[in-house]
């Protein structure tokens, strides 16, 4: 008589009534575990309402129970899965897996569950538990490789752009300042522009079917600029460092300051992901990686929009003048050559 009353489910359980769940959100649910109803009603293994496993019952996992509470005073050898449910382990009862509940809870009464416990209370079109964070090992992965990545677009760079590059880089040389200023107006007036041009090409018909290439050609125009820039900034970073000259530099100088250059830009985040998982530490080498890098990334458009891309010739000043240029000599025409203007005689002397 005892046994029968221990067996029968509490009413104090937080139960659940299996009609209220709709079943696409079971089958949703299941999915997020790797589970299917038609796999689990094969081997008997699933259930609606509340159920108990009675004591000295053996149960082969996983047991799953929907819109109900999973009680188990027996053994189940493998996992309990309870959905919009609570899952009670009482005294005497065994679970050889793990027991989770989904919008529910896990109880143990006087039992014992050897594998992991856990609750959420997600919905069921959403994740059943969170992403994991990034590991340290992951983050220095990822690091090393945007920093191997914007090495290779160096090296292209400097194969297919290289006279770009180099005009982007003296302005930076020329004023750091003055870049890093236009930099942050490109970045503010960027949307406000593409803007207007979308509304300017809506006025015509043509125009409205040239507004998807804009919406497209904007932003990847935006991160070519960005990218160019950046590479300039490096080579220029690589160079104060290496020494030596700046223009007609060698393809392999030019090279080595480069690699150079984005090593340096790139070092807060290598920093960054080496302190992942250090708290407050990791934080802070986040926030300092970050900051450099929207500088870093300022700089470089300013410096690419006031050279165009590196187009812009480079200024009088810039360019050597040979002593010679600003007179010209009189060219003959057709064969006859320019006569001289006669030199007036001095007092007393004869004319020339």
């Amino acid at each position: 008589m005892l046994l029968a009353l221990s067996a029968r489910p509490r009413s104090g359980l937080g139960q659940v009534s299996s009609a209220a769940v709709p079943a696409d959100s079971v089958t949703a649910a299941l999915g997020l575990f790797g589970l299917t109803e038609d796999g689990l009603q094969m081997n008997g293994r699933f259930s609606r309402g509340n159920t108990t496993v009675a004591a000295g019952d053996t149960v082969r996992g996983p047991l799953v129970v929907v819109g109900g509470t999973a009680e188990i005073l027996g053994v189940v050898a493998g996992d309990v899965l309870s959905l919009w449910g609570d899952v009670v382990v009482r005294s005497g009862g065994t679970v050889i897996g793990g027991a989770s509940a989904y919008r529910g809870r896990v109880t143990l009464d006087g039992g014992r569950v050897r594998g992991p416990m856990g609750s959420w209370q997600q919905s069921a079109t959403g994740a059943v538990a969170t992403t994991p964070p990034i590991t340290r090992a992951r983050a220095v992965t990822l690091s090393t490789g945007w920093t191997a990545m914007f090495v290779g677009m160096g090296f292209m760079v400097l194969v297919l752009l290289a006279s770009n590059l180099e005009a982007t880089a003296r302005v930076i040389e020329r004023d750091f300042g003055r870049a890093f200023f236009v930099g942050v107006l490109g970045q503010l007036g960027f949307l406000p522009l593409l803007l207007l041009t979308c509304v300017a090409l809506a006025v015509t018909l043509v125009g409205i079917l040239l507004i998807p290439f804009a919406l497209v050609a904007g932003p990847v125009a935006l991160a070519g600029l960005i990218t160019l820039g950046w590479l300039a900034l490096a080579l220029v970073t690589g160079r104060a460092l290496v020494g030596g000259p700046r223009d007609g530099a060698s393809r392999r100088e030019a090279l080595r300051a480069l690699t150079l250059g984005v090593l340096v830009l790139m070092a807060p985040w290598l920093v960054a992901a080496a302190l992942q998982g250090t708290g407050m530490a990791a934080l802070l080498g986040g926030i300092v990686a970050l900051a450099i890098a929207w500088v870093a990334m300022s700089v470089g458009l300013g410096a690419a929009l006031l050279s165009r891309a590196g187009t812009e010739r480079r200024q009088h000043a810039d360019r050597p003048q040979s002593p010679l240029q600003g007179w010209q000599t009189p060219t003959p025409i057709a064969g006859v050559a320019a006569a001289r203007r006669p030199i007036p005689a001095r007092p007393g002397g004869t004319p020339q």
